[in-house]
């Protein structure tokens, strides 16, 4: 009995120390599954506030620094300062200065070559919309034309087309050209003034020639807004009907119209209608003098809002050779 009690007490007292590795099991486990949602509730705020530092800075308040030089600049930020130049060049004439400029920004390149294919690719990729970007295009062309560069945007240069082409004089015993008719809004056809002078000596008979730009003067009309209006007069001062006359724009897209299909008007007269922010290039068989370009710009709005284009009268006058 004495070695059974022995027994029994020994086990009783051996009892406790086989179940305390299950509970501390058990307590490892749930301190495991407690710090497992603590880390990640830590790894998601860190992640969280990672994003938003980003963002803030990025995009809400990025840092600017003010010292980038111009050949540090990115490929957006080289067409807006290759712009600038030309723009400033178109203002002051400071062809040194332009060149001082551009070097800044491409010093290992043919810098008059660069604005010619930042040019051409403005025109590519349909950076033509406003009046504005016309004379952006103006300014850059007319910048590097001269220096010898070339591209696909060399037509938008402004041609040195003089608002009123004086005609060279004639022989002695030709009858002189007519004079250029008043700025009104309904111009008449000239009338010659003055007649051959007789002679009793042989001459001879003098021949029509080319024709040249006689007039080029802008006007304002709710009327007759954004309207060419094209008159071709002989060596007399009679309207020509049957003229061929072309508008062209944008370097290769172009208009066909005819003088004399409103005799109404005049027998040499026609007329093209406009789309603003578009400069047009007018062209007439025979044309000895530069071509006179128009462009379709705002002048002025109507009591409801409409917009007015500015309309040109453009009349040619053939010459005697």
């Amino acid at each position: 009995m004495s070695t059974e009690r022995s027994e029994h007490h020994r086990t009783e007292h051996l009892r406790p120390e086989r179940q305390r590795p299950e509970r501390q099991r058990q307590d490892r486990h749930i301190r495991r599954s407690g710090s497992g949602i603590s880390w990640f509730a830590l790894i998601l705020g860190i992640g969280i506030g990672i994003a938003a530092g980003l963002i803030y800075t990025w995009e809400i308040d990025p840092v600017i620094d003010p010292q980038v030089a111009p050949h540090q600049l990115g490929a957006e930020g080289r067409e807006d300062y290759v712009v600038a130049v030309a723009l400033s060049y178109a203002h002051n004439r400071d062809l040194n200065l332009a060149f001082d400029r551009l070097r800044a920004l491409r010093p290992d390149q043919n810098v008059w070559q660069m604005v010619a294919d930042m040019a051409c690719n403005r025109e590519n990729t349909g950076k033509m919309v406003t009046n504005a970007d016309i004379r952006v295009l103006r300014a850059m062309v007319d910048l590097y034309y001269p220096q010898g560069a070339r591209n696909c945007a060399d037509d938008w240069g402004t041609p040195p087309a003089p608002l009123i082409v004086i005609p060279t004089q004639t022989p002695a015993n030709t009858p002189t050209p007519s004079l250029t008719p008043p700025s009104t809004k309904t111009p008449t056809p000239p009338i010659p003034t003055n007649t051959p002078i007789q002679s009793t000596q042989a001459t001879a008979t003098p021949r029509a020639g080319g024709y040249t730009l006689s007039r080029l003067q802008s006007f304002c009309n709710p009327d007759a807004s954004g309207v060419v209006e094209v008159r071709v007069y002989d060596t007399r001062g009679q309207g020509v009907a049957g003229v061929k006359v072309q508008a062209v724009w944008r370097g290769n897209l172009s208009d066909t119209f005819y003088t004399g299909l409103k005799p109404e008007r005049e027998a040499g007269y026609a007329d093209f209608a406009m789309t603003s922010g578009v400069s047009y290039t007018i062209l007439i068989p025979n044309l000895v003098s530069d071509p006179p370009v128009v462009d379709a710009v705002v002048c002025d709005t109507t009591d409801d809002g409409e917009v007015i284009l500015m309309s040109y009268w453009v009349n040619f006058e053939q010459r005697l050779n």
